[in-house]
């Protein structure tokens, strides 16, 4: 999320807080920008150094950022920012920049819907977020705690798995949520076929099991997006997978016809031969 400046002068459009103001560039693209004291004393108009800005936020090309910010409290943004650093820190990497104005969004709106007394009803996938995605799920109990402390608003332990999707949406670059919870339905298919012909838990804190699901999902990415799919199988590689791993081989079996029927999906043999490799890694270790 770290990004400078660069050679944009920026003017402020609105002082959040202290730390957090809406501005835009030359052009009048809308960014949330964030740093010590940007926005002590600020007001519409005004240029800012570059040197107090840490890091820069955006939203989707499709949102109004302004009337956004307008519909989040300045707290709220402030902690999401908070917990979008301590979330980055964790995973180790960067994320999306457009995930702040996103999770804000999110979080505004959950704490309204509590305000207010609306309950919602969760999806089941939401009891399966926390087994396909440990980490970013761990991150979502972290935020609600968070929440809780410097908020002071207890959110329904459901609001975890979806703040989680943020986390994992952000990581894939994904045009939207929706997406990413096709993504989360497959992968559970996907994990419950693998468990079923194997008659076996999958292990969700191991380090092959995160490859296993980072792959499905930099895979699901690709044809989404129907990016072209490396078309050069080796046919010996091919053949001595499936002597070696007969039953990990029946199962991707398994797994490309059920994609093909239920999701109009097409996992070719180069895929078939890494789709394998990861079941097989997944389902050693459990064993």
């Amino acid at each position: 999320m770290f990004q400078k400046g660069g050679s944009h002068i920026y003017s402020i459009v609105k002082s959040l807080n202290n730390n957090l103001v809406l501005a835009q560039d030359e052009q009048r693209k809308e960014y949330v920008l964030f740093g010590t004291g940007i926005g002590f004393k600020k007001k519409k108009g005004d240029l800012i150094e570059e040197s107090l800005i840490t890091k820069i936020f955006h939203g989707e090309d499709y949102q109004n950022i302004s009337a956004l910010v307008d519909s989040i409290s300045p707290d709220v943004l402030s902690v999401t920012e908070n917990i979008v650093d301590e979330g980055e820190k964790y995973l180790g990497k960067k994320l999306n920049t457009s995930l702040l104005i996103s999770l804000a969004d999110h979080i505004q709106s959950a704490i309204n819907r509590q305000n207010e007394g609306i309950e919602i009803v969760g999806s089941s996938l939401q009891w399966e977020i926390p087994f396909l995605y440990t980490k970013e799920s761990k991150i979502g109990k972290k935020a609600l705690e968070v929440i809780a402390i410097k908020l002071g608003v207890d959110l329904p332990e459901m609001e975890a798995a979806f703040i989680a999707l943020h986390f994992v949406n952000a990581q894939d670059g994904i045009q939207s949520m929706d997406e990413t919870m096709l993504i989360t339905a497959i992968t559970k298919s996907m994990v419950k076929t693998i468990q079923s012909l194997f008659d076996v838990v999958l292990n969700k804190e191991s380090m092959n099991y995160s490859r296993f699901v980072t792959h499905i999902r930099y895979f699901m990415n690709r044809q989404i997006r129907q990016e072209e799919m490396i078309a050069n199988p080796d046919d010996k590689l091919y053949l001595i997978i499936q002597e070696q791993y007969p039953k990990s081989y029946a199962c991707g079996l398994m797994i490309r016809e059920m994609l093909k029927k239920e999701y109009q999906l097409v996992i070719n043999d180069d895929e078939m031969i890494y789709l394998i490799i990861h079941i097989q890694r997944v389902v050693s270790e459990t064993k």
